[in-house]
């Protein structure tokens, strides 16, 4: 009787409890055979990165991504730093990364990179495993409701079901959810994938697999009475081409709205972020100014375009958006092949759902444009001339944003990245990055424009480029969002400057600098950076002036491995600097009252063969 009882007790303990059928090794080798297919279609596909957080849960697909000699594999325990360091992977390769994690709240920490993703149209392929139905909503641990838990910030959700014969259907599937993170608006796709217990296979033998199909993406080109119709709607008229904050993801298409520019002559208003500030020739007119100019009145209400093209979306720049927004252009033309309604200005009059450059080259070349009248040009070209001297002349006195942001441009290498943070960041790359006979990239996570993230997506950025150099700036705020992602660099080779300006700087540009509860806004970060840099294996510098920032900017360079350099900032002294920028570059203002339109062209080029005292007067 009490053998029987003593062998009827082991029997339950090595059964599962929260199940209603025990545990079934033969379970554990299904969970793998399923999980590798899945991964293995994905690999053949062309994903190339897998970024996958620990977990009981996920152990199949962790298992199945180990199984796969091709894939390159990252293991970051934070799921919020994973996700955001897959994003930088992905934005850097512009192929999909696979994201992995396990049950439960691991999901919930993903989201702010997912909502990232799919505003910046980033490729993520989101596996989330999950527990058995029969685990659902019933107090089991680690069980919450997962399907279609990222709403509508993914371009798909696939809720698959246990494991079981319909195995063969994976391969298509993974086929599909490939091509749903690329087109026709790349972003991230969700796949739920629940496993029932055991998860770890007594042997690894995968299901056969078969090459996928061949996919082809065609270019969507304009109709030839839509390319006629746009140059005779521009042919003779004075208009700006405006190259949003996103990236056009098509090598070809500088060239291309280059040439647009010569055929219209007309002047190319650039974010930052567009990519186009860099490798321009000399004989076409790319405005990176814009947000200082465009802060003149006369100047604005004197220049005001009958026509607008746009490509990538919106700039970041307030002044140029405004200008854009209160403009007396009768036709805005957005040229967008995704599907999103890229117009926060309400101002498109015609949208074409066609490739940029096949756009810009069938207008050049086919559409028989007249040129806008000299004068339009030659204006926009003065303008950045003088802004550019005035940039050139900024106070290298003291450790302000200006003068860093010229030195990180000249130290990073050619074909190198360089990465932003977002808030103050961004606009001062805008303001002060200028133009560079470099081939550089510049990005940033302006989806939703958060700072948090920004330490793991750099990261991700170059773990993708391991063979180049990495320079980057971001603010203390930003720094404090994501200290915890330090840990991830390795040997990455990385130079970072933070800003330590007291945190919030951008709030002393808007309307929160004039309210009692400022200092609610600032929330200065109470990290010390030096020692969370060391700690987590960085080199650091702390420089507060020029000479000592210098010093760090060039050891940093000349050695290897992750680099932080803290530039520690005078707030006050930096807001006045930006703000006498800014007053300074509205001195077209008294050059256009004295002179006129005409006459401050004659003036500025004046002032470019003579740059003495009349810029500062």
């Amino acid at each position: 009787m009490k053998v029987a009882a003593l062998a009827s007790t082991t029997k339950i303990a090595e059964t599962d409890n929260t199940t209603f059928r025990g545990v079934v090794q033969a379970d554990a080798e299904h969970n793998f055979r399923w999980a590798a297919v899945l991964i293995d279609s994905l690999v053949a596909n062309g994903c190339v990165h897998a970024v996958m957080s620990p977990g009981a849960q996920m152990a199949p697909l962790a298992l199945a991504c180990r199984a796969n000699a091709s894939l390159r594999v990252t293991v970051i325990i934070d799921e919020r730093s994973a996700a955001f360091y897959a994003l930088g992977l992905a934005r850097s390769t512009r192929k999909p990364t696979i994201l992995i994690c396990t049950s439960g709240s691991a999901t919930g920490h993903w989201y702010p990179a997912v909502m990232e993703a799919s505003s910046g149209m980033t490729p993520l392929i989101l596996l989330t495993a999950d527990r058995a139905p029969e685990n659902q909503d019933r107090c089991s641990a680690q069980a919450i409701d997962q399907i279609r838990v990222f709403g509508p910030h993914v371009r798909a959700s696939h809720h698959l079901p246990l494991p079981d014969g319909s195995i063969d259907s994976l391969q298509p599937l993974a086929s599909r959810i490939y091509e749903q993170s690329l087109w026709p608006s790349p972003g991230p796709v969700h796949v739920n994938m629940p496993f029932r217990d055991p998860l770890i296979p007594q042997t690894r033998i995968k299901h056969p697999t078969v090459a996928p199909p061949t996919i082809t993406r065609s270019v969507i080109r304009p109709q030839l009475e839509d390319i006629m119709d746009v140059a005779q709607t521009i042919s003779g008229r004075r208009g700006v081409i405006v190259c949003g904050a996103t990236e056009i993801d098509d090598e070809g298409f500088a060239a291309a709205v280059h040439d647009l520019a010569r055929a219209t002559g007309c002047p190319i208003i650039t974010d930052p972020l567009s990519n186009l500030r860099f490798d321009v020739p000399d004989d076409v007119c790319v405005i990176s100014r814009a947000d200082a100019f465009l802060r003149s009145h006369e100047f604005a209400a004197s220049h005001q375009p009958e026509w607008v093209i746009s490509f990538g979306g919106p700039p970041t720049a307030k002044p140029v958006l405004s200008w854009l927004q209160e403009s007396k252009a009768t036709d805005y033309i957005i040229v967008d092949p995704s599907v999103r309604w890229a117009d926060p200005l309400l101002r498109v009059t015609r949208l074409l759902r066609s490739d940029p450059s096949s756009f810009c080259r069938g207008v050049s070349a086919r559409g028989g444009v007249a040129q806008a009248p000299a004068d339009w040009l030659q204006s926009f070209a003065a303008c950045e001339r003088y802004v550019d001297m005035l940039a050139s002349a900024a106070s290298e006195n003291s450790l302000w944003e200006a003068p860093i942001i010229r030195r990180l441009i000249g130290a990073a290498a050619p074909g190198a990245t360089i990465f932003s943070g977002n808030s103050m960041s961004i606009r001062d790359f805008d303001s002060f990055s200028g133009l560079s006979a470099k081939h550089l990239r510049l990005l940033a996570n302006r989806g939703t424009n958060g700072i948090d993230g920004s330490i793991a997506t750099l990261l991700g950025v170059a773990a993708a480029q391991r063979h180049l150099p990495m320079v980057a700036m971001i603010g203390d705020m930003a720094f404090s969002h994501d200290v915890g992602s330090l840990q991830l660099a390795h040997d990455l080779n990385i130079t970072l400057v933070v800003l330590n300006n007291g945190g919030g700087a951008i709030f002393d540009y808007l309307p929160t600098a004039g309210i009692k509860e400022y200092n609610d806004f600032l929330s200065p970060p109470t990290v010390n950076i030096g020692m969370a840099a060391r700690a987590a294996g960085w080199r650091h510098w702390s420089a507060d002036d020029l000479s000592s920032f210098d010093s760090a900017l060039s050891e940093a360079n000349g050695g290897g491995g992750p680099c932080l350099i803290e530039a520690v900032i005078d707030r006050q002294a930096s807001v006045r600097n930006h703000k006498s920028f800014w007053k300074a570059a509205t001195g077209i203002d008294t050059i256009i009252r004295q002179y006129g339109p005409d006459g401050m062209r004659v003036m500025i080029n004046q002032i470019d063969e003579d740059r003495g005292g009349r810029i500062a007067a």
